[in-house]
Parts: structure tokens; sequence; C-alpha cells
């Protein structure tokens, strides 16, 4: 058997971290992305396997650092007062004020309206539980990264994600002290949706203005604010 050149290692490693990081660096979010993501990070992993078959210690090392990572995932660890994680998830949120529209996306690169709802949470979520060594909020942020959800989902409680709290309103005239920050909006059409952040202040990503910003309500010349809607909120912080 002809032994394979070097140069042929060296572009296949190359070409296949440049898709990792093409991958990573997508700002749209679908499952199909996700997985592929997910297989190109195995792949690379079994590539250097392969090139380093020869140094044990490499080779060790990159065996045992999945299962400690995966062991570690598997833990729970401290609960995190939910009043704090709604305040961490409306700081989240106002980091991406400003950030360009883009349908589907879910990164500071581009994000939509359902996108900047998911992403805020999840970014919180990952964050708390790395800082608090709380593996299963780190779980929760994956699950929700890996598993899309649409406007009109959230508007459904889609698996029990959000949990109804007002219905067949508008924000302009919406019971504020009847809802928390972090609470969501979502139309009854289900085709928008917004995040609460107090002081009846609401972030959306608008497709009409194509990017995140913050606006308080009531505003008449808001159509969204007008339109007829539902406040959801988050279960977990429910």
């Amino acid at each position: 058997m002809k032994k394979i050149p070097k140069n042929f290692h060296i572009i296949a490693f190359t070409l296949l971290i440049i898709a990792t990081i093409a991958l990573f660096m997508n700002p749209i979010n679908r499952t199909a992305t996700n997985l592929l993501m997910i297989t190109s990070l195995i792949a690379l992993w079994i590539y250097i396997l392969f090139l380093t078959y020869k140094n044990k210690i490499i080779k060790i090392t990159l065996i045992l650092l999945p299962i400690i990572l995966l062991a570690f995932l598997s833990l729970n660890g401290p609960l995190i007062d939910k009043e704090f994680v709604r305040d961490e998830y409306v700081n989240s949120l106002k980091k991406y004020n400003g950030t360009k529209y883009l349908w589907g996306g879910e990164t500071s690169l581009g994000i939509d309206c359902s996108g900047l709802v998911r992403r805020g949470l999840i970014d919180t979520y990952i964050r708390l539980g790395i800082l608090n060594m709380s593996p299963q909020y780190i779980r929760k942020g994956i699950y929700l990264w890996f598993n899309d959800l649409s406007a009109e989902a959230l508007g459904n409680e889609y698996r029990n994600y959000t949990t109804l709290i007002l219905s067949n309103q508008t924000l302009n005239n919406t019971d504020y002290e009847k809802i928390k920050k972090g609470d969501i909006m979502v139309t009854t059409n289900g085709i928008h949706t917004m995040v609460y952040i107090g002081n009846q202040e609401w972030i959306q990503a608008d497709p009409a203005k194509q990017r995140v910003f913050i606006s308080k309500a009531p505003d008449e010349n808001n159509p969204w604010y007008k339109a007829s809607s539902n406040i959801l909120r988050w279960s977990d912080l429910e």
C-alpha cells in the first residue's frame, strides 16, 4: 500500500479546520447546520488522533478530554436564583442592540426576532453555567441552541419552553404590573416576537428597521405595539 503523501494530510487537515470555522461562524441557526458543525468537530478530533497516533501522550490526552468534558456536563451543580438569571438574560439581550437583522440569524453577525429571544438565553445559560460551575445550565444552553424555535413556536408554548401570561392584548395597553423583565411578546399571528427589558421598554430585531433596537411603550407609531399579541414567559423563569 502506498504511503499517503504528507501534503495530502496538510491540505485535508486545513480544509477540515476551515469547514469547522465556517460552520461555527455561520449566523444562520438550523438543525442541519448544527449537526454538520458537530460532525465536523468529531471528524477533526478523529483526524488529529490519526495524525498523532504515534505520540501516546497526545493520543491519551485527546481521548481523555472529551470523556472528562462529557462527565462534567452530566453533573448538575448549584441552582441559580431565577431573578438573577432574568437580569442576566436582559443584559445578554442588550449586547445585541444595533446588530443587523438577518432572517434565520442568531449571532452578532446577524439575527432575527426569534433568534434574539433565544440567543440571549443561550448566552446566559452557558455563561452562568461556566461561572457558577453548574453544568445543568450549560446543558440547557446547548439544548436550546440545537433546537431552533420560531416566533410561532414560542407563542404556541412548543415543548413547554414557554408559558402563557397574558393573551389577546397590545403592548400599548398591557398591564405592566403583571409582567416581568425577560417576558416575551409574540404577535397572535406568530410572525414577530420581542422581549420586555423593564421600564416599559422592549428589545426586538425588527425586519422593517433591519436591526435590533430598544423602544418604549406606548408608541402609536410602532405597528408592533398596536398588533394583537400574547405575553409569554420562559418556563424556566416562571
